[in-house]
């Protein structure tokens, strides 16, 4: 047999430990039985474009911004990124309007809204159900002994970019490295930095925690 090195153990450990999180979330428990994800898994150069399309949204979605410098980061070591994402309509018939309509019909015939975060109107259950899929992901990332994030902010710059065609995203990050990087990333700003940049972009959230609606 032949001798692996560490740096081999990780690698292949992280791809295989990313497909355990597409199961996961592939078997996550969906209202209705209804299944209708879409999960996709991005390489270095995939990431590379979504950190630079959200630093591009500084002035628009500055929770972006940081996300997308944060990302620059995350791929100085082991990592990778799972996307997931459904379709906005509602095949349940439930009925229920927390979509905003009296009906699933009234709804799936309604004019899609596209925004920055997401398309909308949505039907919730496709959301739940979307949420729950992440977090059966992200709990067999910590079963497994990864660093583990969920992002919105990724699985929309993926979604902007066409790396997954979805209506609602969301972004399940890993990483093999040696210490955390997900709860720690202001470690990456010098005081000066968050003087000037953190003050400037995150003035009280007055124009919206993500700004997703441009004007």
């Amino acid at each position: 047999m032949a001798k692996k090195d560490l740096q081999e153990l990780v690698k292949a450990g992280l791809e295989r430990a990313v497909e355990l999180m597409a199961l996961a979330a592939n078997n996550a428990w969906h209202f209705g039985g209804k299944h209708s994800l879409e999960i996709v898994m991005l390489d270095d150069e995939e990431l590379e474009e979504m950190a630079n399309y959200a630093l591009s949204l500084g002035d628009m979605s500055p929770l972006a911004a940081r996300d997308g410098r944060f990302a620059l980061e995350l791929m100085k070591e082991p990592y990778a990124v799972l996307i997931l994402g459904d379709n906005r309509k509602s095949p349940f018939n439930y009925n229920c309007g927390a979509c905003g309509f009296r009906t699933c019909a009234e709804l799936n015939k309604a004019e899609t809204v596209e925004s920055l975060t997401s398309n909308g109107p949505a039907c919730i259950f496709k959301t739940l159900n979307l949420n729950m899929a992440a977090n059966a992901a992200a709990a067999m990332a910590w079963r497994l002994g990864l660093h583990c994030r969920v992002f919105s902010t990724l699985a929309f710059a993926a979604k902007a970019l066409g790396y997954i065609e979805s209506d609602i995203v969301v972004g399940v990050a890993v990483s093999a490295a040696k210490q955390d990087p997900f709860f720690d990333r202001h470690r990456y700003w010098t005081k000066e930095e968050w003087e000037k940049i953190f003050n400037r972009e995150f003035p009280t959230f007055n124009r919206g925690f993500i700004g997703a609606v441009e004007e």
